[in-house]
């Protein structure tokens, strides 16, 4: 029986995990945080398969003065930062012209096409159901010239066959009362779900690999060194042994990668979100509110306000404006939510040109990647994971993941 390691226990590790022992390997998950409780908890809780529109767009050259100068828009950027890594900047900007921006939202828009179904039989093995709601996401303009700005964007999702249903202001009014009157219009994402509890459905798909003979090692992997018998991890004090390696360590990645000797553009774009400690239900459905960036979602602990963009690397602190700037515009569209809760910081694994790399490395057959899924890993673990477990199998998974080749950015 072929020994796996999986490193990196958020939900792309965690499925990864599950499907791979499943399949019969004997598979052991190694983090050194509890699995589910990094990126994987603090998100907006959307299941979100019309997300095929990357960040990269072609309006971001006359957008980008405001990104730079402006710390608490839903998209901002440390110009110390970007200095840093003109690199990566350079080749985000090249995927932001519009022939590169429609590849990649096809790109996309194919693998998320399978994510219901993957997180369906899933959910038929582990039971979530309690947590999980089909409500479905409502995005909404501030303005008529925003929703104008916007039509590109749904354009693009319409034309890779999301389904939307345009609403007015009376329409949504009806469907969601408790929130202000400050909208022109809004989208139904018809068909799309949440969860009302991130880290209790990642810790039932992590129990239900225990149960079928898992294990996990709660460690920080310090080396990795090719064998010709196998592959060795050190850890502290410990040396483990194993066969196959996948990394799946999110924004972490990167410096595991190079010890194999595999160089990527990994970078990490940072999410917040503000808690709010409302326990009486004032929403029915996740609300994006497009002119800040974020949602705003009913889950089991409160109202939790989630989302934005920013580029400012992985050891910056938390930017007090940017939770700010949420805090204030959430009781803007909802006015009943109660005192604050809690903040939190994540980041979000993102590449330049907004793919995930999902494969095998060229510089060693024994180990894969799959990291890099940016604001859509929640959305992705369950059918990347499946493609994980039949890359490993040597079958050739029936979603064509081509686009994600690890060797695209040789």
């Amino acid at each position: 029986m072929k020994s796996i390691a999986v490193i990196g226990a958020g939900i792309i590790g965690i499925c990864s995990a599950y499907y791979l022992q499943k399949s019969g390997f004997k598979v052991t998950l190694i983090d050194h945080n509890e699995p589910g409780s990094m990126t994987s908890s603090g998100h907006a809780c959307t299941f979100a398969d019309y997300a095929c529109v990357p960040v990269n767009s072609p309006t971001i050259f006359k957008d980008l003065p405001s990104m730079l100068l402006k710390q608490d828009g839903p998209l901002a950027i440390d110009f110390g930062y970007v200095l840093k890594n003109l690199p990566w900047a350079f080749s985000f900007l090249k995927n932001c012209r519009k022939d590169k921006v429609e590849y990649i939202a096809s790109s996309l828009a194919h693998f998320l096409s399978h994510s219901r179904l993957s997180y369906d039989e899933l959910f038929k093995e582990v039971e979530v159901s309690q947590y999980i709601n089909n409500n479905e996401t409502l995005y909404l303009y501030k303005t008529e010239k925003e929703y104008h700005a916007a039509k590109y964007s749904i354009n693009l999702r319409k034309k890779n066959g999301v389904k939307i249903k345009e609403l007015n202001a009376a329409e949504i009014n009806e469907l969601e009362p408790n929130i202000a009157p400050v909208y022109f219009c809004g989208l139904i994402f018809e068909g799309s779900r949440h969860t009302i509890n991130p880290i209790k459905v990642s810790k039932n798909i992590f129990e239900s690999f225990l149960q079928k003979g898992g294990s996990f090692l709660n460690k920080k992997i310090t080396a990795i060194n090719n064998t010709k018998i196998a592959i060795e991890i050190f850890s502290e004090n410990n040396t483990f042994n194993f066969d196959n390696i996948i990394i799946s360590a999110g924004s972490w990645s990167k410096e595991l990668a190079l010890m194999i000797g595999d160089k990527f553009p990994l970078d990490t774009e940072r999410g917040y979100h503000v808690l709010f400690e409302n326990n009486n239900k004032l929403i029915n459905r996740p609300i994006g509110w497009s002119q800040s960036g974020f949602y705003i979602i009913q889950i089991e602990e409160g109202i939790r306000a989630a989302g934005t963009v920013e580029i400012a690397g992985l050891h910056k602190k938390a930017n007090l404006k940017r939770l700010s700037m949420i805090e204030k515009e959430a009781r803007k569209l909802l006015p009943k939510l109660g005192n604050m809760k809690s903040t939190w910081l994540g980041f979000r694994p993102t590449l330049p040109d907004a793919m995930p790399i999902i494969g095998q490395s060229e510089k060693n057959k024994k180990i894969f990647y799959a990291f890099g899924h940016q604001h859509l890993g929640w959305t992705l673990g369950a059918v990347t994971g499946k493609v994980i477990r039949d890359l490993v199998q040597g079958i050739k998974p029936n979603i064509a993941i081509s686009a994600f080749n690890p060797n695209r950015f040789n």
